[in-house]
This record gives structure tokens, sequence and C-alpha cells, in this order.
């Protein structure tokens, strides 16, 4: 869906454009006297700022759709969770017709916290979008030094932490809840969220190049237990691979001591995995 809104001197006007709106859709534009539109055209030529809420799969089609009728001046707010090289695209295109072009990112689930949801913009315009969004009461983040498509990026490597995360819990609490110990399981994690989330994060990191042996050992008799579960194991495979890939790097290059910052581990990591793939 694309949000239109028209600057006039004491109020906004709202459109809104979907070619197949919901009943929800319909029945809140026609409670608030809001317009839908079934597809861009001469409608949009006076809007100033346009919002695009659409799935990722339809983001460019629909951005590039809607670019010919926006005005020279207007600022297209592109709120997709998509490929970032894809906004990169959409932006300069915009940028070739004098439109401005602001990436937001969503960084959370907006069904649990509403418009409280917190949100990272990058590109052209953001501190003027930034202020909209913060009279609104939105909780929104500027991205310093950036072009359409970080905040993008930083959004989908936050979804391979979070979703990995999420995937790793219901593997193992679906095994734990088999063998009867959810409970005991959560008292044995709760040590974890003793301490703020960057220096258990930053510990991992930098204890791995170390430790990845002898961790590798545990990894594979907890897959084991997983196993005789009769439960499907999908992720820990997956992390398997990565302590024997890591195992693998320090035959090579043997490391005794910790690194002094996770930021130096991450370097030899990638560093390493640049070589075996060049």
């Amino acid at each position: 869906m694309l949000y239109a809104r028209v600057m006039l001197p004491l109020c906004a006007k709202l459109s809104f454009c979907d070619p197949r709106p919901s009943s929800k859709t319909t029945t809140f534009s026609g409670e608030m006297n809001v317009p839908i539109f079934l597809e861009p055209g001469e409608w949009l030529k006076e809007a100033d700022i346009i919002l695009s809420c659409v799935v990722g799969t339809i983001f460019f089609s629909v951005a590039t759709g809607a670019f010919p009728w926006i005005h020279k001046g207007a600022l297209f707010v592109d709120m997709t969770t998509c490929d970032p090289t894809e906004i990169h695209d959409a932006s300069r295109i915009a940028e070739q017709l004098e439109i401005g072009y602001v990436d937001i990112a969503i960084m959370g689930a907006v069904a649990l916290a509403g418009e409280k949801t917190a949100l990272l913009c990058a590109g052209s315009h953001t501190e003027e979008i930034s202020e909209i969004f913060t009279k609104i009461g939105a909780p929104i983040r500027v991205l310093p030094d950036s072009s359409a498509g970080d905040a993008s990026s930083l959004k989908l490597l936050r979804s391979v932490f979070v979703k990995g995360l999420e995937a790793l819990a219901i593997e193992t609490f679906m095994a734990a809840e088999k063998q009867g110990v959810t409970d005991q399981l959560y008292e044995m994690l709760s040590d974890i969220d003793q301490n703020p989330l960057r220096s258990t994060l930053e510990s991992f990191v930098r204890t791995h190049l170390v430790h990845a042996p002898r961790r590798l050992k545990e990894i594979e008799k907890a897959e084991s237990l997983l196993q005789e579960s009769g439960l499907p194991v999908d992720v820990l495979p997956g992390v398997k691979a990565l302590f024997k890939r890591t195992c693998s790097y320090l035959e090579k290059e043997p490391i005794n001591e910790f690194p002094s910052t996770a930021r130096e581990a991450l370097e030899w990591l990638v560093s390493h995995s640049s070589s075996e793939r060049s």
C-alpha cells in the first residue's frame, strides 16, 4: 500500500493506494474520509510525502511505477524489507528524477509494539522524515553517513540473528519439553540475561577462537541427545558445521590466547573465510 501525504498550511491530506484493499482498510478509509486509489495516477502528483508499505517481492515495481507521477522535491519513504541492492537501485532512479528517497527499516514486531516499534532510517532527507515521525511519537533513529539500503541491510542482519535464535530456541525447547525439563532449562539459561547483550555476544566471539575445538565436541554430544529424542534436528547441524570450519582454520593457524577484542576475532574469521572462498 502507498500512503500519500499532501502538506497544507494548517493540515495534511491523506490518501491510500491499494489495488486490493481489505475490508478493514475500506472501513477505516470511510470512517476517516480518506480516499483509496487502486493504482498510482494523477492524484499522486499532489503528494509531498509518499510512504511505501508493501511486501519486498513487489517493492521495486511499486516504486518505479509511482515515480513518474511524483513531483520533483517530493519524498518517497520506503518502509519495505527487501534486497538492499534493489533499494539502492530504486533510490538512484528517484535521484535522477529529483525525488528524495528515504529507507526506513522497521526494527521489531509491529504486532507487539504497535506505533512504538523502533524505526531506523537511512538515505537522503532523513532528518526531515525523522522529525515527522518523532512528532507522532514513533521511536525513530537516523543512521549517520548512510545511503538508501543501509537501514534495510541492518534489518536483514538483525533477522539473521533473531530468526536464527528463534529457530534454535524452538529446536532446543521442543527436546526439553519432550524430556520434561523445560522449566529447569529456563533456570539454567537465566545467567545469560544477567549481563548486557553486547557483552555476552562479544564474549562469545572472543572466546570462540580458543574454545571452538572443545565446544565442537560438546555440540556433537548435544546433537546425539536431540536425535535420541526422535524430533527433527535442523539447526544444530549448521552450528556444528560452523564450529568445524573454525577448527579447520585453527589447524592452519593455532591460537592459544583470546583476541583482545571481538572485532579482532571477527577480522581473523573473515580473513580466513575469504581466503577459503577465493
